[in-house]
């Protein structure tokens, strides 16, 4: 009607929570799905476990990302010692030029010698623990600097010489101890047999403890310690673990023949003075093949550890907190 206001519109309805509109308890949703393994830094993959074609196809391509970081650790540790050698052994020739008569046989030979020990006990030490350290940080994102590798490095030689000397001990010992019972006795017959004998325990031992300078540069445990653990690690995973080894080491050996070889012969053919030649191919294949089968090391390592210690959910928890 005329000047009387319209009548109230009528109230809504009252909307209730959706856990209330349909009687019964209460709806639970199931919690929300495990986020997959977070790509920190410049990770190219979910932390994850691996089989051995997995861990050599890894390798690669951890390696084709950061190569030149791998190639300059390697190259400024071994080319110089390999160039000075290659040097003064010259005149000794390769199997190529049998016929290579050194002017001074006993002074070649000690200075051969020197540069061996030396390489044993300083560079081969050195370089484990370098690409060892670098290869860790490749896997696990962070960022690889010549410089901070290199002092790492430098930092842990003695440590990597001492698990090395422990492993060859550990491995040689048996059958050294036995050869002189053998050689005491008078039975050569005898030290042939404990010898083949000893084959296969002795490549238990160093598959076993292969992890012990992976050990020492991730976990920083040293010696016996390091050793320890790299046994505990490997158990179960023997077959895994040598099958791994051996195809990373035929691969590694078919790429050092491509590039040695070559060099080795053109040395050969040309003499005394073709030594840069062989020299170059020599620091090639240490170049490149070094990184690798470090990084198979580090790679079987970490997914030992990956199924053992869930350190994937270790790494992803950290990484989670950090981002907060």
């Amino acid at each position: 009607m005329d000047g009387q206001p319209p009548p109230p519109l009528p109230p809504e309805p009252t909307r209730r929570p959706p856990s209330t509109l349909f009687p019964g308890p209460a709806l639970s949703l199931p919690p929300p799905p495990p986020p997959t393994a977070r790509i920190r830094g410049d990770r190219p993959f979910a932390m994850q476990p691996m089989g051995v074609g997995e861990i050599l196809d890894t390798a690669i391509k951890l390696y084709r990302s950061r190569w030149r970081s791998m190639m300059a650790i390697v190259a400024i540790a071994l080319v110089p010692i390999t160039f000075l050698q290659v040097f003064l052994t010259r005149s000794l020739g390769t199997p190529f030029s049998p016929d290579a008569v050194p002017a001074d046989v006993e002074g070649t030979l000690i200075a051969s010698a020197i540069l061996a020990v030396i390489q044993l006990l300083v560079v081969q030490p050195f370089l484990t623990a370098a690409v060892a350290k670098a290869s860790a940080n490749i896997y696990l994102g962070h960022t690889v600097l010549v410089g901070p590798t290199f002092r790492f490095a430098v930092s842990r030689i003695h440590s990597i010489l001492w698990i090395s000397i422990l492993l060859v001990l550990l491995v040689l010992l048996p059958a050294l101890a036995l050869g002189i019972l053998a050689a005491l006795v008078g039975e050569p017959e005898l030290l042939v047999l404990l010898t083949l004998l000893l084959v296969i325990p002795g490549i238990v031992v160093f598959v076993r403890f292969y992890f012990g300078s992976t050990v020492l540069v991730v976990e920083g445990k040293k010696g016996s310690k390091a050793l320890r653990r790299s046994w505990r690690l490997a158990k179960g995973s023997f077959w895994k673990i040598l099958g791994t080894l051996l195809l990373a080491g035929i691969l590694a050996s078919v790429v050092e023949g491509i590039l040695s070889i070559p060099a080795a012969v053109a040395f050969g053919a040309i003499g005394p003075a073709g030594w840069p030649l062989y020299a170059i191919g020599l620091s090639l294949a240490a170049i490149l093949t070094t990184p690798f089968t470090t990084l198979i090391a580090v790679l079987l390592y970490f997914d030992l550890r990956i199924r053992k210690e869930a350190f994937d959910l270790e790494v992803m928890a950290q990484e989670l907190s950090s981002t907060r």
